[in-house]
């Protein structure tokens, strides 16, 4: 039986121990650079949030510079305009002087009556309203200046020989003083601004159609407190409003109410007003003549004949103009052509007519 040699090599094996720890290092490579891999993304979105909220501060600080400057720029605009508006109510802009004038006015931008009534269809050939007749010893002519609210056209309108009538703003921005100027007269109306159909510079707190009864009654009542003594009231522009039956069913009531007549400055040939003050058994007094359609002396004292020979023939005439110092001088050397009627206040002139 032959032994098997002692000597003969058995076949070698990998050590389990080695291959463990090769796999081991493995993972902890892979693990440590997971985890650097992380602390670097942490970093870098760190660094990135730091930024942005740097950045975001940065961009507020701008900001908030910007709406100083902005809110600085605001008040330098404010207190100029502030100022100017002081310089403008100080010196009564724009101040009529009469009877002396550097130059003739030419600007006609006040003619906003003028304006409203060609607008509407107003034609100036047209024939005055139907006029009921009234038995007097002599006729009677009210004469109103329109679109009064300084103290310089009062004193204008005073030193003129005759009896005028000035129809004045209620209080504005632009005219605040228009209350305390009425205060120191005995004869005046309110030139209320009504909605017109085609005029693009309206007076604050216009009546419009779609004023509410509400509405009106409060600016009437703001009226009456402002100008306690007078009880006349005509239209600025107002072509629209009057022209609109409902505007003028609810504005007429209110008016009778807080002691108001209303003289249609008659802005629109399609006035409603005749129909209105007949369902309330008044009177209809309307303008017959506007006087200062064109700025010219020859040119008023022409309508101012045309008023007189209305006044004539149905025993009174109602004239309108505005407080131009042509309108002012033509008045002024007007004394042949008046000479037959008696020039009286509207007041005075609706005593007779009612």
């Amino acid at each position: 039986m032959t032994k098997r040699s002692s000597s003969a090599k058995k076949p070698k094996r990998t050590p389990r121990k080695r291959k463990k720890s090769a796999s081991a290092r493995w993972q902890i490579y892979l693990l440590g650079g997971s985890v650097a891999f992380l602390i670097l993304l942490v970093l870098m979105a760190l660094s990135g949030w730091v930024g942005y909220e740097m950045g975001r501060e940065e961009a507020a600080k701008a900001c908030r510079q910007k709406v100083t400057d902005y809110r600085n720029d605001l008040q330098k605009l404010r207190q100029k305009l502030a100022s100017q508006q002081k310089r403008r109510i100080a010196g009564h802009a724009p101040a009529f002087r009469h009877p002396v004038a550097k130059k003739e006015e030419k600007k006609t931008e006040n003619l906003s009556e003028i304006r409203d009534f060609v607008a509407a269809g107003g034609k100036e050939s047209a024939k005055p309203p139907v006029k009921e007749e009234i038995r007097l010893k002599r006729p009677k002519l009210a004469i109103v200046i329109d679109d009064v609210a300084y103290a310089s056209q009062i004193r204008a309108i005073r030193s003129l020989p005759w009896h005028i009538t000035p129809s004045i703003f209620p209080p504005t921005a632009s005219h605040p003083n228009t209350p305390k100027i009425a205060g120191s007269l005995e004869h005046f109306m309110i030139h209320l601004p009504m909605e017109a159909l085609n005029y693009n510079s309206p007076e604050d707190a216009t009546l419009t159609t779609e004023s509410s009864s509400a509405e009106i009654d409060l600016r009437l009542r703001r009226l009456r407190e402002w100008f306690p003594r007078t009880h006349f009231i005509n239209n600025h522009t107002g072509s629209r409003f009057t022209s609109d039956y409902d505007s003028m069913k609810r504005f007429y009531p209110i008016a009778k109410r807080y002691g108001f007549v209303f003289i249609d400055s008659r802005t629109t040939p399609r006035t409603v007003v005749p129909r209105i003050c007949k369902t309330y058994h008044d009177p209809y007094v309307a303008r017959d003549v506007f006087l200062d359609n064109e700025p010219d002396i020859a040119y008023i004292q022409n309508q101012l004949k045309k008023a007189v020979k209305i006044a004539k023939s149905h025993g009174y005439a109602i004239a309108i103009g505005h407080p131009h110092t042509t309108t002012f001088k033509a008045l002024a050397g007007s004394k042949k052509i008046l000479k037959d009627v008696d020039v009286v206040y509207i007041d005075e002139l609706y005593g007779k007519i009612r």
